[in-house]
């Protein structure tokens, strides 16, 4: 699965006139709806031979206009690839005196997935392995200053019973939005009340430890939490670029220009480190500020789409 980055703004490519953005995508400088962009997107992502492309949503900011035309541009195209929802609890607004394990918040987020995301996970175009819809929660990981304020030992076992009274056996993901942490240093409910885990940022302005201690890290992740039977979810990037927005003067770049071979060195990392059910996600599909884009450009065409084909399906 792929991250997808929904666009609605011209401000995502500029700012002050200045362009933010690193690549030249194939589809111009586009809106997510803007006509034919998604129906072209879903092919692309058919070529690659995604199984679904992963969306965040909170109620506090849900446009559910991606998801409708998804599942109509889906529906009239014959497209292959489906949808996962990233359930951000940013808008539960919970903190150490009021966390999210207590009734009233439990409830709002029982009711989000009840009211509104269990009747996406009835439709055709919502992703389930074996049966079991895939839902990612973020974030796994608390700041220091909120380590009271979700509870997921308490939170995710009443979600899947609630989920699982209307008939859906979940399968959740917990997403860490930061890597190069080790696991240890988490509490164990981080980890433990999960499914599986992904670390989706692994971006680093330290070019030694992105070049030699990348596979050390996931190993380490994979080893630590197997003993929680909980699986680790690789998370690559087939590209990056930290020159458009950083100030760092630790800057790199790869898979730019019509490089690929560090993607397919990642591809490698991720299948040596992946967990039981054989997950992998691709951050992202069009994060294009970070220059971690899967989708087509004109430097590297349609490349990193055949290589995610070649090295994940048989």
């Amino acid at each position: 699965g792929a991250y997808y980055t929904n666009i609605t703004s011209s401000s995502s490519w500029l700012k002050s006139g200045k362009k933010i953005y690193a690549g030249t995508p194939l589809l111009g400088e586009y809106l997510s709806t803007t006509s034919g962009v998604l129906q072209q997107q879903l092919a692309w992502a058919d070529e690659a031979a995604l199984d679904f492309l992963i969306v965040t949503w909170d109620a506090a900011s849900a446009d559910n206009t991606l998801i409708t035309n998804f599942k109509s541009v889906r529906t009239a195209t014959n497209a292959k690839v489906r949808l996962v929802i990233n359930y951000n609890t940013k808008h539960l607004k919970v903190s150490n005196d009021k966390p999210l394990q207590e009734e009233e918040n439990l409830n709002k987020m029982i009711n989000d997935f009840t009211n509104t995301l269990v009747p996406l996970f009835n439709d055709e175009a919502y992703y389930k392995m074996n049966g079991r819809p895939v839902i990612l929660i973020t974030p796994s990981n608390l700041s220091s200053s909120a380590l009271k304020s979700i509870d997921y030992s308490l939170v995710i076992p009443a979600l899947k019973k609630a989920v699982s009274e209307l008939g859906y056996d979940l399968y959740t993901i917990g997403e860490f939005t930061t890597g190069w942490v080790a696991p240890v240093n988490y509490e164990e409910h981080q980890i433990a009340s999960f499914d599986g885990v992904t670390v989706n940022d692994w971006s680093t302005n330290m070019y030694d430890r992105y070049y030699a201690f990348f596979n050390l890290n996931w190993a380490n992740w994979k080893t630590t939490i197997s003993k929680w039977n909980t699986d680790f979810v690789p998370c690559i990037f087939p590209s990056y670029n930290d020159r458009i927005n950083s100030t760092s003067s630790y800057k790199y770049t790869f898979g730019q220009d019509g490089e690929t071979a560090d993607y397919i060195n990642f591809c490698n990392v991720a299948k040596r480190n992946i967990g039981s059910k054989n997950i992998v996600l691709v951050n992202s599909w069009n994060n294009y500020q970070k220059g971690t884009n899967l989708e087509p450009t004109e430097e590297n065409k349609s490349e990193f789409l055949k290589i995610t084909r070649n090295q994940f399906k048989k």
